[in-house]
């Protein structure tokens, strides 16, 4: 988030891979490391456990993130990995997939994680009430994929998506 570099192209969360949100996004963020691009900002949260984007697809998929990483590195295009995912992670039908989509989509920050995404994307923190807004709509706005709000407003987002 802050310290984002726009040369580094990271797909938006909310773009899928056979179905799943994120994967899209971790196959980018994995990629940029090893060619030593991804911002530092990133990296203490790359497929790391926990209540982070990249945590809940560890969770919600069953995988390990060391094994994911070490595929990614492994394959050139994105079908390959998507593939592995598919025969190494927890089935899940279509619709749990987009129930899980839609849960990660609706999740907003509160508490300790308000605070943190406050403190890491000022300038958008500066313009709207970060707790109004979705997690990926914030990264969305933070990498300019979507346009940020007037000052103090967040009600219309959703008609500002590029």
């Amino acid at each position: 988030m802050t310290g984002f570099n726009p040369l580094v192209a990271l797909r938006s969360p909310r773009e899928t891979l056979d179905g799943y949100i994120i994967l899209p996004r971790l196959i980018d963020k994995v990629r940029a490391q090893a060619r030593g691009e991804l911002p530092a900002a990133y990296q203490r949260n790359l497929l790391h456990r926990g209540g982070t984007l990249d945590g809940r697809f560890l969770a919600f998929t069953g995988l390990e993130g060391e094994a994911l990483r070490a595929v990614i590195l492994s394959c050139e295009t994105d079908e390959p990995v998507a593939q592995w995912v598919a025969h190494h992670a927890t089935r899940h039908s279509a619709e749990e997939k987009q129930r899980w989509a839609a849960e990660v989509e609706g999740y907003r920050p509160a508490g300790r994680v308000l605070l943190y995404l406050q403190a890491t994307v000022p300038e958008v923190a500066a313009r709207i009430d970060c707790a109004l807004v979705s997690l990926l709509d914030l990264i969305d706005m933070d990498e300019g994929r979507l346009a940020v709000p007037a000052p103090g407003g967040a009600a219309d987002v959703e008609k500002r998506r590029f």
